[in-house]
């Protein structure tokens, strides 16, 4: 049986990149390792599991200021077994089966194997088996990474996918990595009940790889992260684990004794082994992705590939669009590609910090001009009510063009991050956005003291 096309991988992008084919009445085949990872690592392992964590913890938050309102509210206990249980029962498991669902009665054919290897750039074989296409998207996503001397075992030291079947709450815990995984992690653990949260990072500073952040902003989510209690070693490694005692000693001469889980959150790297990839003559960058031009293609013209294991932020949102452009590419034969200034990202820990297009480092570093303009939510009556607190960044050029943006919120940040780059990707100057009239008391309203 021939396809127009066959996914590889039936994640975000994999996901998204079907819905597209069928929209152009295309034959489509996905392959996937199981049904339980339709959905893929943002699903079952990744954004939308830890999402309802955060959720949980900024409860407790809420349910501490209860007096704020009038209301006597006390904070009974916490579980956070129950909380991830619901999560892959409440959450995780509707959506993976409506997608599931709504695929194959559309007529996308799903093959499931953890066995798929390229033949030759027309075939793949599943188990063995030929499957013909005439082109190929490979969206297998990624794996966490490690580092020398923290190598996850599923017991003592978990990862991002293994930290899911933990059996237990933990009273102490050490998170390598002060990255975004890190310190939404560190909050959600701290929040439901651990006694004891260290994070350790290698930089001189939190979220490393998010150059966009300005380091006050930066900086202001390292002392709440402390404020709750959580300690935070930077530029500092981890030099030995000795899992049977349940001791992690630190480069900084610290020792951390009855250590329930160690935690890595260091990043992720690319499934592209053990696909025949380099037999088929797809190239590979150094670090293990696809090498892909503007539209997506690899070095096979049949073959493209899309989200985590090309080499563009590893986020779900940019996977999906991407994943929509190169089918459009395939099929429509467009040369169109995502414009990554235009991409948020939120990172949702004890504030959620939100940003796109250039930053403040970036800015300098180009010696591009530009000038900032902030509004905090001090003056704004609906924030006050609610308890919020935050700041808004927004980088503009001498024209008012709206070049980048920094949210810092409690609860508030996707929507005031998505209403400026919806005004970026209108053309909107910061002045127009001024004077809109926004519904009052909303904390929308911050964006007219800017």
């Amino acid at each position: 049986m021939e396809f127009d096309l066959a996914i590889i991988g039936c994640g975000s992008a994999g996901v998204e990149a079907a819905k597209e084919a069928l929209k152009l009445r295309k034959k489509v085949v996905c392959i996937e390792r199981s049904p339980e990872w339709i959905g893929g690592t943002c699903l079952n392992k990744g954004c939308v599991p830890t999402k309802h964590l955060r959720e949980g913890a900024y409860l407790t938050e809420k349910l501490q200021s209860a007096d704020f309102y009038g209301i006597s509210s006390p904070l009974r206990g916490v579980d956070i077994l129950s909380s991830i249980g619901r999560a892959k029962e409440g959450v995780i498991k509707p959506v993976r089966e409506a997608t599931y669902k709504f695929l194959s009665s559309k007529g996308v054919k799903f093959l499931f194997s953890q066995n798929a290897v390229f033949k030759d750039k027309n075939t793949l074989l599943v188990d063995g088996k030929p499957v013909r296409a005439k082109y190929f998207l490979i969206a297998t996503g990624s794996s966490p990474s490690s580092v020398p001397n923290v190598v996850p075992d599923g017991k003592f030291v978990l990862d991002t996918d293994s930290f899911w079947d933990i059996e237990a709450a933990p009273r102490k815990v050490l998170i390598v990595g002060g990255g975004v995984s890190g310190l939404e992690f560190a909050y959600i653990l701290k929040r439901y009940g651990a006694e004891e949260v260290c994070i350790v990072e290698l930089q001189k500073g939190l979220l490393p790889s998010v150059k966009n952040l300005s380091p006050d902003v930066v900086k202001r989510l390292e002392r709440k992260l402390k404020a709750e209690g959580i300690k935070i070693h930077l530029q500092t490694v981890v030099e030995d684990i000795d899992p049977s005692k349940r001791r992690v000693r630190l480069s900084n001469g610290l020792l951390l004794e009855e250590i329930d889980f160690v935690l890595l959150t260091v990043g992720r790297k690319p499934n592209t082994s053990n696909l025949g990839l380099e037999k088929v003559g797809v190239k590979l960058t150094p670090r293990g992705f696809v090498e892909v031009d503007k539209t997506y293609r690899s070095s096979v013209e049949n073959i493209y590939a899309a989200g985590d294991v090309i080499e563009t932020p590893a986020l779900a949102h940019v996977a999906k669009a991407e994943a929509r452009l190169a089918v459009r590419n395939i099929f429509l034969k467009t040369s169109d590609s995502l414009d990554y200034s235009k991409v948020p990202s939120v990172v949702y820990s004890a504030y959620e910090l939100g940003s796109f297009g250039w930053g403040e480092g970036e800015l300098k570093e180009r010696k591009i001009p530009y000038a900032v303009k902030m509004a905090s939510f001090r003056s704004v009556a609906k924030a006050l009510s609610e308890g919020e607190e935050g700041l808004i960044k927004v980088f503009v050029s001498p024209e008012g063009e709206i070049l980048g943006a920094n949210v810092l919120s409690r609860k508030h940040t996707d929507s005031l991050l998505h209403l400026l780059l919806l005004a970026k990707d209108g053309g909107l100057k910061i002045d127009r956005l001024r004077e809109f009239v926004f519904a009052h008391p909303t904390v929308e309203e911050v964006l007219e003291i800017l």
